[in-house]
């Protein structure tokens, strides 16, 4: 696989980025190629440029990683595009959170992962990875 896209609520705390790291740490060794909110965060360019970026990295992406924990309508969007270009949607989601009902319909998705913790959420990602 060559490239992953890790989407995600723009990280606004170090306990988001370290859940983007510690998703990116086992994707690694899967894809050539990651990325994550943590990059697109430090875009600077116009709401039009990024927007252009989003959708360029779904389409450049091999598979694409949704972690849903926090809602964000962006993430909703990129998803539904992977969906229109037939790219496979893994979901990550903190114990509890609750998923959205089109995105656990969405035929993109292929799995749902709930993790209790960061070391929870690399266990169960690289034993999916490597399924």
């Amino acid at each position: 696989m060559k490239n992953i896209l890790v989407l995600g609520a723009l990280p606004k705390d170090e306990e988001r980025i370290g859940i983007y790291k510690s998703i990116a740490s086992v994707c690694k060794e899967h894809a050539d190629n990651i990325s994550t909110p943590i990059e697109t965060a430090g875009f600077k360019g116009t709401e039009k440029e990024r927007y252009e970026r989003a959708f360029q990295k779904v389409r450049e992406a091999d598979l694409i990683i949704g972690e849903l924990s926090e809602p964000s309508t962006g993430q909703g969007m990129e998803i539904m595009e992977a969906a229109n270009l037939n790219k496979p949607v893994v979901i990550l989601a903190l114990e509890g959170s609750k998923v959205s009902g089109l995105v656990r319909g969405c035929p993109a998705v292929k799995k749902i992962l709930f993790y209790n913790d960061k070391g929870d959420l690399k266990k169960k990602l690289e034993k999916h990875l490597t399924s």
